[in-house]
């Protein structure tokens, strides 16, 4: 029987034809398809600036740097989220301060995040958690009144909305990952979101070797123009190749969530009546983009029951054990392990199940009945 696995890459001819047409057009490198998907996701986002990158994690650097978080500042963020969050703090040469997460949701704790504020502290770094939008009306208050950024983690939740608002369009920035499992994939990639012309202008400069205008914006004046570097910037752009893939990606988004969340919903009658699993806190107020669909298992040791899964086919995965007991934060900051015992505890915990758009009904029910036979 044929293993199911915890993701797969949903791609349509629109997105494969559009990469044929662009690999003949002779431009591949960045330029107008790029030009033309950042446009379209600022709209879908609702926001006025979106700049390609070649990753989440370089967006949350270039975000944090363009909102002035240097050496020594202080950023509080989740520790139950992907390495990659945290060392985009590191990049910039602050350093990342943990915070609780709600056992609920696992999304971070706001009352954790007050406890950890000090005369340091100059941003919030919250990760809306396999899709799941944090509390972000109590985040946003926490940031006025100690004069806060904030910068989303979004990498999970493209289509989230909170209280009917896109969580990119709450804060200072947010950034997106378009990795080849995320529900919009470029295959590699990533976004930066801001109403703030500022950072927009920082963020085009240094994602580009700090240039003042990349290669396709002076080919496009109709004269020479030298290069000018007028920052110390990177080589993290999005090219037109990914593009092509994603502003196509972008036109089914919403289709391909509504399919998610009937799987979600099916996954929840299924598991609710079971005494082994506890579900997660899902708020009807707002939207669930459901990247990933995870439970936790009560009692039982979770690394085992995994094992069993796999044994009778089905993909799962751990998301994630939290980022202040992997090897290098630990030797790194030693004194975090132990601080944060619900994320520690739901690290232990958590299970990741499949889902993806065209999971079909009879793979979904196989699913379910593997869970619980293994349980």
């Amino acid at each position: 029987m044929e293993s199911i696995p915890l993701f797969t890459t949903v791609l349509g001819n629109e997105e494969i034809n559009s990469v044929i047409e662009t690999m003949k057009s002779g431009n591949i490198g960045t330029g107008n398809k790029t030009e033309l998907f950042e446009s379209d996701f600022a709209k879908y986002i609702g926001v006025k600036h979106a700049i390609g990158m070649d990753s989440c994690t370089n967006s949350l650097h270039l975000a944090l740097r363009g909102l002035g978080i240097g050496p020594g500042d202080e950023v509080i963020t989740t520790p139950l989220t992907f390495v990659a969050t945290v060392n985009s703090i590191l990049y910039t040469g602050a350093i990342p301060v943990f915070a609780d997460i709600d056992p609920n949701t696992l999304n971070i704790s706001p009352l954790s995040i007050e406890k950890k504020i000090t005369s340091k502290t100059k941003a919030i770094l919250p990760v809306h958690i396999y899709g799941n939008p944090c509390d972000m009306d109590e985040i946003l208050e926490i940031a006025k009144l100690n004069k806060l950024k904030i910068v989303s983690d979004c990498a999970h939740a493209i289509e989230a909305e909170y209280k009917g608002q896109k969580v990119g369009n709450l804060g200072d920035a947010a950034c997106f990952s378009f990795y080849a499992t995320k529900n919009l994939t470029t295959g590699n990639g990533g976004m930066l979101v801001t109403n703030d012309k500022n950072l927009a202008e920082y963020c085009r400069i240094v994602r580009d070797h700090g240039m003042a205008a990349g290669a396709w914006s002076r080919y496009q004046t109709g004269e020479m123009q030298h290069f000018e570097m007028v920052e110390l910037g990177y080589k993290c752009i999005m090219w037109d190749v990914q593009a092509s893939i994603g502003f196509n990606q972008l036109k089914l988004l919403e289709e391909r969530n509504i399919k998610r969340q009937k799987i979600a919903e099916r996954y929840q009658s299924a598991f609710s009546e079971n005494e082994k699993i506890e579900l997660l806190q899902i708020d009807n107020n707002n939207k669930h983009a459901f990247h990933m669909y995870v439970i936790k298992l009560l009692n039982l040791d979770r690394d085992l029951i995994a094992t069993e899964i796999e044994k009778r086919g089905v993909s799962v995965g751990v998301h994630y054990r939290p980022v202040h007991l992997e090897p290098y934060y630990a030797n790194k900051f030693p004194d975090n392990i132990g601080k944060f015992p619900i994320a520690e505890a739901m690290g232990a915990k958590i299970l990741t199940l499949p889902i993806w758009p065209d999971l079909s009904h009879e793979l979904q029910q196989r699913v379910i009945d593997v869970v619980q036979e293994a349980l």
